[in-house]
């Protein structure tokens, strides 16, 4: 008979169990298949693979035995990651390679978004084919004080909803909760729908970092579940909203599916490079995890078939009703990107060397007589930008133009140090006074180098490393190439220790083309602007682009 015993622990997280055909031991020297699964999803898995092993499944002639351990996806991705030899932003520690072993035939993620973000680390990483086993969408968490000032009744949330949330988020009637987005696909996906329905216009980009930062962020989902209350709302699987039910919590949650819709769709993903044997087995089991025979395993935990639809067993009950669902995943890359590096940008620490530019055109008008000075607009915007980082950043400030004292082409004003109030005052001071010198000679290469090597050799992890440069022209002064910079910049670069270069190039007189391919030597990214109006909101978008 089908037995089930603990194993042990995959990235810190909890253990799952172990299913073997026939009696106790009679699977020793067979196949074995280990399955990395979700915590969530990782019980009906159990059982199915249990269900399997009592049929006696062979591969070539040899028995196969299943271990199936509940891991969170973020640790198998951090696993994946080293082995691809990169690394992934999963707000954990970079791991050693792992050895082949330890790492799993089988992952069951809780959705296909973990396989686009590996898929950038290592395009081999999967075999053909990630068939999806369950489905449940995404949805906010509502407690029952909240529901009608939400207007649950609409049956979605969507701009009106988080709207209305904002407001009593604003009041401290309400407080806004998540699982970590680099962490978790219904916390990313929670995050892309208060982006979506806040930046209607640029200028609303702040207010999308003010939301990102009174998020309450939690661990996982059992720290999330333990933080619930009457006034705190979350983005939830709806299965996760179902099980929590489920324990007769006293504050229920009514489940809101968000809209635009996103679906966990729990996809099955074989992992290349393991043998013959284990992937048949691999395919074998998954054949039968995938058939109608197991659905109720499934349905009674509160998971959707993956077709989006319910069968006999599903708890539906405040707001999770048995119609079918579109299944919707979360599998476009930009997208992910882009809510990752909004997060990253307006959460995370930075640490950020901003180099201005202080030539003689910088008291030039920025757009044509009657328009402010350039060194006016970038003196307003460098200002306005400190509001934009957490007091757990790094700052530092270069003035960079020939002739400068002590004979170099850039010069330190105010060392990089984090944001205290002290830093704060002495940034904003060295902003204000700035002034433009007597020269318009730009050593703009030399400057851009010698900041990328500072930056690279203080690296933090768990920062965004960056370069920011605020220029209105282009390098002026004889001597390095711009293909000497790109070479240079090149031979500097390391995966392990990223540091990007953006450029922000104001005025008429921004060689465009020259600013991008700078950008593009580092992963980072190059903007030109021509009216003042808009370059505190190209700032902040490009703090967030590259983070």
């Amino acid at each position: 008979m089908a037995i089930v015993g603990v194993l042990g622990l995959i990235g810190g997280t909890v253990v799952a169990v172990r299913a073997v055909a026939g009696g106790d031991g009679d699977c020793a020297g067979g196949v074995k298949l280990v399955v990395a699964a979700a915590p969530d999803i990782a019980p009906a898995v159990r059982d199915a693979a249990a269900r399997w092993s009592a049929t006696k499944p062979q591969v070539s002639g040899d028995c196969v035995q299943v271990q199936v351990r509940a891991a969170e996806p973020a640790d198998v991705a951090n696993q994946l990651a080293a082995r691809a030899g990169g690394a992934i932003n999963v707000a954990a520690t970079v791991l050693p390679s792992p050895a082949d072993a330890d790492v799993p035939t089988v992952w069951i993620p809780d959705s296909t978004a973990w396989i686009v973000r590996m898929q950038a680390v290592s395009r081999q990483a999967f075999e053909p084919d990630a068939t999806s086993v369950a489905a449940s969408p995404v949805a906010l968490a509502v407690p029952d004080q909240l529901a009608a000032a939400l207007n649950a009744n609409a049956g979605t949330a969507g701009a009106p909803q988080i709207a209305a949330l904002l407001a009593k988020v604003a009041g401290k009637q309400a407080q806004l909760a998540a699982i970590d987005p680099r962490r978790s696909t219904a916390g990313l996906a929670g995050a892309g729908l208060l982006y979506d329905s806040i930046v209607t216009e640029p200028k609303k980009l702040v207010d999308v970092v003010k939301a990102y930062r009174s998020i309450a962020v939690a661990a996982d989902q059992a720290a999330l579940n333990k933080s619930t209350g009457p006034a705190q709302v979350a983005p939830m699987s709806e299965q996760a909203v179902i099980a929590y039910n489920a324990t007769g919590p006293a504050v229920p949650l009514t489940v809101l599916p968000i809209d635009p819709a996103v679906t966990l769709d729990y996809p099955y993903a074989t992992i290349s490079g393991k043998p013959r044997a284990n992937l048949e087995a691999a395919g074998l089991f998954r054949a039968a995890l995938t058939a109608d025979g197991n659905r109720d395993l499934f349905a009674k935990l509160g998971f959707r078939a993956a077709d989006g639809s319910t069968s006999a067993g599903y708890p539906a009950g405040r707001g999770a009703g048995t119609a079918p669902v579109t299944v919707k995943p979360l599998a476009e890359a930009q997208k992910i990107n882009d809510i990752l590096g909004y997060w990253n940008a307006t959460t995370a620490p930075s640490r950020v060397l901003t180099l201005v530019d202080v030539t003689s055109s910088m008291n030039r008008p920025m757009a044509g007589a009657g328009s402010p000075a350039r060194l006016q607009v970038l003196r307003k915007t460098a200002t306005d930008g400190l509001g934009l980082f957490t007091d757990d950043s790094e700052l530092g400030l270069w003035a960079y133009a020939s002739g400068l004292p002590g004979g170099k082409d850039y010069q330190e004003v105010v060392p990089l140090n984090p944001l205290s109030q002290g830093q704060r005052a002495r940034l904003t001071g060295a902003v204000a006074g700035a002034k433009a010198v007597g020269t318009d000679v730009c050593g703009l290469y030399e400057t851009v180098l010698a900041a990328y090597k500072t930056l690279k050799e203080g690296y933090k992890e768990g920062r965004s490393n960056t370069v920011v440069v605020f220029t209105d022209g282009s390098n002026s002064k004889p001597g390095m190439s711009l293909e000497t910079l790109k070479l240079e910049l090149e031979r500097a670069t390391d995966p392990t220790r990223p540091v990007r270069v953006v450029l922000l190039g104001v005025g008429p007189d921004v060689r465009q083309q020259e600013l991008a391919e700078i950008a593009a030597a580092t992963g980072g990214r190059s903007f030109v602007v021509t009216d003042p109006e808009q370059i505190g909101n190209i700032f902040l978008q490009a703090l967030i682009r590259t983070s």
